[in-house]
């Protein structure tokens, strides 16, 4: 009889092959402001799962060699961006009350961090990174609502922007869809594409504004910014993630 004897790669492939876990899904929106709005989307994560191991959630966890906390964020959030409603999806191996897992969470998060509401679910359709098309931003900085008007009245608005790991001059007109409220000259609230496609980052947009309408850089550092909303769908036909997911 032959016995088959497994290389290190087959007996590598095989520990880290992923078997079906079947996820009960807290679908979380958070908000960050404060001193934690200055830590890395890596740091961020790190935050959360400390939190969620503290509240003694039954967390599924990834396999292989480093298993971690199944955690998907919707859009990683910019180093200085505050946010008043994002999402997270945090998967468990039994169904967990939403408002239990509020209470629980909060418990352990630190200030400037805090879950605003939850829903259940099972097995979700949707991956969150999969629906989100489009953020709302606000920015807040002396005189700044003029200069953002200015640049959606051009059309072309060419910055440097990174591909790749490249920095090509871009035009970020495209990406930019419409200005939302306006009626204060120093802060302003627009509407951009933001995603894996297709994602504008403030901080360029803000370095565009300084470079065309001459906006100081150094009250552009200052600048307070916060991202309100995330939507799905393809202007104009766009929706709340909320009614997507």
């Amino acid at each position: 009889m032959s016995v088959s004897v497994k290389t290190a790669e087959e007996r590598k492939k095989e520990f880290t092959r992923q078997t079906h876990q079947t996820a009960y899904v807290c679908r979380a929106v958070f908000e960050r402001k404060g001193a934690l709005s200055y830590i890395g989307h890596l740091d961020l994560k790190a935050v959360f799962e400390r939190a969620l191991r503290r509240a003694g959630l039954p967390l599924l966890y990834t396999q292989g060699f480093n298993p971690r906390p199944m955690l998907v964020f919707a859009l990683p959030l910019g180093v200085g961006t505050d946010t008043e409603g994002d999402w997270l999806d945090v998967s468990m191996s039994v169904y967990i009350d939403a408002e239990e897992f509020v209470r629980r969470v909060n418990g352990e998060l630190p200030g400037g961090l805090k879950v605003i509401r939850a829903v259940s679910i099972e097995e979700p359709r949707n991956s969150l990174m999969s629906v989100v098309t489009c953020a709302s931003y606000r920015i807040e900085s002396e005189g700044i609502t003029l200069k953002l008007l200015e640049l959606f009245d051009r059309e072309s608005v060419e910055t440097v922007k990174k591909s790749k790991g490249r920095e090509v001059l871009t035009d970020i007109r495209p990406l930019m869809i419409k200005p939302l409220t306006t009626s204060t000259p120093d802060s302003a609230e627009y509407m951009c594409y933001a995603g894996s496609t297709q994602n504008l980052r403030p901080d360029v947009l803000l370095r565009a504004i300084c470079e065309i309408t001459g906006y100081p850089s150094e009250q552009a550092a200052e600048a307070r910014v916060t991202r309100l909303a995330l939507y799905g769908g393809e202007y104009p036909d766009i929706k709340s993630l909320e009614g997507l997911l």
